[in-house]
């Protein structure tokens, strides 16, 4: 009979059996590391409406991704009070990005801690033809050791808030009277102060600040604040009530 060498013949050497690699699954983990996965979900109280809306706004946030390492990332505040830090800034400079493109004159924020610990940012400016243009978002205190990185969102998709960037308190003054915002990147910057019209003297040293931090100050555009403005605006939306 003719041997295919599908089967051992007579005098053929025994071949040694080796074992088929068994088919690598996935590692199934435990409950420590998606507690540590996916670390935070938010809903702010649904029990009583909102000051804007007739419905009772819900805040949902989640995080599905790795810590971001950043590497020659800028230094912080040591620490920043989120109550002294609440309430309205004005824009004095901004470095230039995309998303104010439309924002001609006085841009200006008004942040509310809510009692959920999520800050609700609403954010103002004035347009080409004199429309206020308005984005509202949330922010989250992702460093509880300072207050001074956060990470803020506009956007939301079926209810839960995505696209998180991130919002780092450089600088902030003694008395609050001014900040300096950034991001780890060094891409987008901002100048903010309590008085719409600070002196050029107070501007210079925030922006020398900025640029000892590495963030480059002198392509910072200045934010016209035209005087009276804030009568054209109407009053900061109050957080979610309990």
């Amino acid at each position: 009979m003719k041997n295919d060498g599908s089967s051992q013949g007579p005098g053929q050497p025994s071949r040694p059996k080796t074992a088929r690699p068994k088919p690598r699954g996935r590692r199934r983990r435990g409950a420590g590391e998606l507690d540590a996965w996916a670390e935070e979900i938010y809903a702010a109280p649904q029990d009583k409406p909102t000051a804007d809306e007739g419905e009772a706004q819900v805040i949902v946030s989640t995080r599905l991704r790795k810590p971001k390492v950043h590497l020659m990332a800028p230094a912080t505040a040591g620490y920043v009070d989120l109550r002294a830090y609440m309430g309205r800034w004005y824009e004095i400079a901004r470095l230039p990005y995309f998303t104010q493109r439309r924002c001609m004159k006085d841009v200006h924020a008004d942040y509310v801690l809510g009692d959920d610990g999520m800050v609700y940012v609403t954010n103002r400016c004035t347009h080409q033809d004199g429309t206020i243009g308005t984005a509202k978002g949330v922010a989250r205190v992702v460093d509880r050791s300072t207050n001074a990185r956060l990470e803020i969102s506009f956007r939301t998709l079926y209810g839960v808030h995505v696209l998180w960037d991130d919002y780092w308190i450089i600088g902030v003054g003694a008395d609050y009277e001014y900040a300096l915002v950034g991001q780890p990147t060094r891409k987008r910057g901002w100048v903010l102060s309590r008085d719409r019209s600070p002196s050029e003297q107070q501007v210079e040293a925030w922006l020398a600040e900025f640029a000892d931090k590495g963030f480059p100050a002198d392509e910072l555009l200045r934010t016209r604040q035209d005087p009276g403005a804030d009568a054209t605006t109407s009053e900061p939306a109050a957080a979610p009530a309990d």
